[in-house]
Order: C-alpha cells, then structure tokens, then sequence
C-alpha cells in the first residue's frame, strides 16, 4: 500500500459527451461556482478542465476512494497535484490511501496549447510517436492534450517511469489508472 495525497483528474480521452455528463452529475451534488464565469477555474474554459476540477471535488467530498474517481471508467486518479495559477485543487488534508500497480503520465488539464506542443516535440524526438498521427492507433481524439498525453506517457514508460521524466515542465501529472482503458481502440502503451 502507498500512504499518499492523490486527486481525480477527467482522462483526457474522454469525449466533451462524458465530461459533460459528469460536471452535470458533480455540480447537482456540490458547489461548482469556482468553474462559473469569473470564479478562480473557469480558464481555462474546456470541458475537459472543468470535469476534472468538479470530479476531483466529488472525489475529495467522497472519501477519495477509487470508485468515487470513476465516473464510467473516465476518471483517473492523480499523485501530482493538478492545481496552477488561481485555481486550487484541494486534496481534503488527509492522507488518502491507494492501491497501486502501475503508473502512467498524461498531461495536466489547463496547460497551455503551446506548452502541450513543446512537450509533444520534446517526447517525440526521444520516442516513437506515430501512433499519433493520421492512420495512427492513437490518432482518436484529434486533441492536442491527447496527443501531448500519450507523447508524454511513452516518454516516461520508456525512461523508466522516473517520476522527473512526467514533469514537463509542471505540465504532467502521474495518475495510478490506465487511461488506456476509456477507449478500444487506444493503443495499449506499455
């Protein structure tokens, strides 16, 4: 077992369908005003920022067990805080205790567009991303956080999971659940 702070991030496979469902479903639980115009996380404005700062709040209102991050398996569970700038995510102050058997790295949700580039060019000139590109296995869905996503987790996996090789520049969070299982079709990295 591993004693340690953890957060519930939305996976960024997820389809703007599911995250919406699921801010739905947080905010009809809790208070979502930060995620509302002018509040500390609204930008940036995406579903996928928005689901993952409402899911990690059901998450943390819940006991921050596995279950309360799943949200029809597009949950994952986070070790690196996901917070910047103005917008907290807050991790309850108790140690939260999880299972883990493996770890991957996916990219922050909030990061800028240019810095999910530069972390693309990064990971792509040290590891084989074309399963990325048109054609590709994980090409599905054309966003650049996916594809920064699954650059940055190969990079990783094949720098030996060194928690130092998912930093990008604070722009990677290390979660304990695939997120290779939201979809069929992804390529299974490792």
């Amino acid at each position: 077992m591993m004693l340690q702070k953890t957060w519930c991030i939305a996976n960024p496979l997820s389809s703007d369908s599911v995250l919406t469902a699921n801010i739905e479903y947080a905010c009809s639980r809790l208070d979502c005003s930060l995620i509302q115009p002018n509040g500390a996380c609204f930008k940036p404005n995406t579903q996928l920022h928005h689901a993952s700062f409402v899911m990690n709040l059901y998450y943390q209102a819940n006991g921050r067990h596995l279950s309360s991050c799943d949200f029809r398996n597009s949950g994952l569970v986070s070790l690196t805080d996901p917070s910047y700038g103005n917008c907290s995510f807050h991790s309850g102050g108790n140690i939260a205790e999880q299972e883990t058997s493996g770890s991957w790295c996916v990219a922050k949700p909030g990061t800028d567009d240019d810095l999910l580039q530069q972390n693309i060019n990064f990971a792509c000139n040290q590891v084989d991303c074309s399963a990325t590109h048109s054609g590709g296995l994980c090409f599905y869905p054309t966003t650049l956080i996916n594809h920064a996503s699954y650059a940055m987790n190969l990079y990783y996996q094949t720098t030996g999971r060194k928690k130092s090789s998912c930093d990008f520049r604070k722009t990677g969070l290390l979660v304990t659940n695939d997120p290779n299982q939201l979809h069929i079709y992804t390529h299974k990295l490792i």
